[in-house]
């Protein structure tokens, strides 16, 4: 194992960073263990519902997952504001002749093409040089251009929602600023303490998506992604109980995740199985409480996905997989989620695909009451032909659906299910889950002992 023992190059840099971080006439704060900035970043995470959320950090920084934005430090303490003229910063635009020497396998192992394509490149040099330190290791990240301080929350939720394949990084950083005001600098915190573990933790989530990949079906690409989606939700519980269930590889390797780790999962998969894909950021169920969910681009159009959400807490049957978030439109996705951040780094996808939902792929799309009766009732026969428990409608207006259904609808539909399949169904009992909002009707049938 190697030697590079990540507490002890700390308090080396702590000795080393006041002249590497020299910045032409320039002063900056001095370093030691009180004086760089402490900057947190990361999304809350909320389940379907607004349950388990992070409690709030009180040292300004959070995890992944905690319920507090990236916060900028108070101006106690620190000399970053003294000396600069207003208007006058010297570091906003990338040096004359400036050439990317930095290697660029991040934007493939993280899945961010879209996002790269689209940075301008003071921006890209930030990103790259810090996305290669977190990728290598490295305690401190220096920045050759930087960004102005009032920019730090920005740039390091961007940076948090980009480093989706390094799970050993904790999105709690340090900033060295110079007396004009610029980030020239970040500390990185790590939750591993040597680099062959990071090596490790990058080699077990890699082996765990290449393996699911690898069980991906020939056919269209509905079917693949149907595939990649439905092995996630499968493979994952929601929990906070892992070592890393805010990140990719909670949701992967460990199987238990946020919101963050079944966000970054799938965008993972989605990514290495060959597809254009995206993130977004926002609120779900309630203000304030962030939320992550996905993009994919099929056939031209952006549709949104939110395994989290398709995978709810209180399921009672552990095979259960939902669709009401898989391949949806961002109209359909903000009926129930609060709000879709817009980003001051690039323009984020809109996703108004509908012919790829699923609802409307496998037939389960009603357009009237007759249409609602037969779709319930071929699928509860095909049910109770195999054996097989769920059946899923939606409807686009939630209040007509909810007009249309009744339970002794459902129940002559189950007897007729059994007296053509002879299958032991109980059709006095079930279990439903409609949803107005979204124009969705879920049920569980059960059978008898």
């Amino acid at each position: 194992m190697k030697k590079s023992y990540l507490n002890l190059a700390k308090r080396l840099i702590t000795l080393m960073l006041a002249a590497s971080l020299a910045i032409g006439a320039s002063g900056c704060t001095s370093i030691n263990s009180g004086d760089p900035q402490d900057s947190g970043s990361g999304l809350a995470t909320q389940p379907a519902g607004g349950e388990n959320q992070q409690p709030g950090s009180e040292d300004s920084s959070a995890p992944i997952g905690g319920d507090s934005s990236p916060t900028v430090p108070d101006e106690a303490g620190d000399n970053d504001g003294a000396g600069g003229q207003s208007g006058q910063i010297s570091y906003e635009e990338p040096p004359e002749g400036w050439d990317y020497s930095f290697g660029h396998e991040f934007i493939y192992e993280n899945g961010i093409q879209y996002v790269w394509e689209r940075l301008d490149d003071t921006t890209k040099i930030n990103l790259g040089e810090a996305m290669n330190a977190i990728r290598d290791v490295q305690v401190y990240c220096s920045l050759s251009v930087g960004f102005p301080r009032e920019e730090a929350e920005d740039f390091l939720e961007l940076l948090a929602n980009c480093a989706m394949y390094y799970s050993y990084y904790e999105s709690r950083f340090q900033l060295h600023v110079t007396d004009e005001g610029m980030v020239r600098g970040l500390t990185i915190n790590y939750s591993v303490q040597y680099e062959d573990e990071a090596a490790e933790r990058n080699r077990l989530l890699g082996e765990k998506l290449d393996e699911m990949i690898a069980g991906m079906p020939d056919g269209s690409d509905f079917e693949k992604i149907k595939y990649l989606h439905d092995t996630l939700v499968l493979n994952c519980t929601y929990s906070e109980d892992a070592v890393s269930p805010f990140t990719a590889f909670g949701s992967i390797v460990e199987g238990r995740a946020t919101c963050q780790g079944y966000a970054d999962g799938m965008h993972l998969l989605l990514s290495r199985a060959g597809f254009e894909t995206m993130f977004a950021t926002g609120e779900g169920s309630e203000p304030s409480i962030k939320h992550k969910w996905c993009y994919v681009r099929l056939d031209g159009e952006w549709y949104a996905i939110d395994p989290t959400w398709d995978d709810p807490q209180d399921k009672k049957e552990e095979d259960f997989i939902g669709y009401e978030y898989f391949l949806v439109t961002d109209e359909l996705i903000l009926r129930d989620h609060e709000k879709k951040y817009d980003s001051s780094y690039y323009e984020v996808p809109v996703a108004e695909g509908t012919e790829l939902n699923y609802y409307r792929q496998v037939g389960y799309w009603a357009e009237n009451e007759e249409d609602v009766r037969r779709i319930l009732t071929e699928q509860a026969i095909a049910a109770a032909s195999e054996g097989r428990q769920f059946i899923y409608l939606r409807m686009e207006d939630g209040e007509e659906l909810a007009d249309i259904y009744s339970p002794s609808m459902f129940e002559e539909i189950l007897k007729e299910a059994a007296a053509q399949t002879g299958a032991a169904i109980d059709t006095g009992s079930w279990s439903r889950s409609l949803k107005e909002e979204i124009g969705t009707l879920t049920i569980t049938i059960k059978y008898l002992d």
